[in-house]
């Protein structure tokens, strides 16, 4: 991708977080690029185009290293593979908030794109995790349980801090860009994961560290 909209699609990606999508204009755009406004019709068609492929962009790039990682983690324990799934998808979104924010926000809007990303990427991040949570219930390391309800709970928890930002300063007082914010929120997962899927003298369950503790001691 060259150079200008690398630059259309930053820009972009910053207005849209600070103003939202419909807060925003093409002359915003393109004044925060520094470019002229009909390099954006384009290059995307349109402030909508820009949207699409942020979002396109974010979801092919997170699969990817989905895929990278599926690939080393064959000889994995299912708990291991569970693991590391949900350690890339927390990093993904700390790495990438401000979109994942914004992606975020759009799926609480009825629209043709929110159904199209539902359809496309929503669902295939649901089925990578119910995948490795049904092959180890499968291989008898995990207990029987709802999977649809137990990755809903999972989604919830990883994305609520990066959806709502704002409030979990405010209210929690807690900064979820901080690394150890983001190293407890995994750990959060992770507990709330071991609950629900591992026999409580499964050799997978691991022993509390300084970030499983501050669920109790806090």
């Amino acid at each position: 991708m060259d150079q200008t909209k690398l630059r259309i699609l930053s820009a972009a990606a910053k207005l849209f977080d600070i103003h939202g999508y419909k807060g925003t204009s093409v002359r915003h755009i393109a004044k925060e690029a520094q470019v002229n406004s009909a390099l954006i019709s384009y290059h995307f068609h349109g402030k909508q185009g820009v949207l699409e492929t942020l979002t396109a962009s974010y979801f092919e790039t997170l699969f990817r290293h989905v895929e990278e990682l599926v690939e080393t983690q064959r000889d994995a324990t299912s708990y291991q593979q569970l693991a590391q799934m949900v350690h890339l998808y927390v990093s993904f979104q700390t790495e990438h908030a401000a979109i994942t924010r914004l992606i975020q926000r759009e799926l609480s809007v009825e629209s043709m794109l929110a159904r199209e990303v539902l359809t496309l990427y929503i669902s295939r991040w649901k089925h990578g995790l119910s995948h490795v949570i049904e092959c180890g219930i499968a291989s008898g390391d995990f207990l029987s349980v709802s999977v649809d309800r137990v990755v809903l709970a999972l989604g919830s928890l990883m994305n609520y801090p990066f959806l709502q930002p704002q409030m979990v300063r405010q209210v929690y007082d807690l900064e979820p860009s901080d690394e150890e914010f983001v190293l407890w929120l995994e750990a959060s997962a992770m507990s709330y994961l071991e609950a629900c899927l591992l026999p409580k003298d499964s050799q997978d369950y691991p022993p509390m560290n300084e970030y499983t503790k501050g669920l109790y001691n806090k």
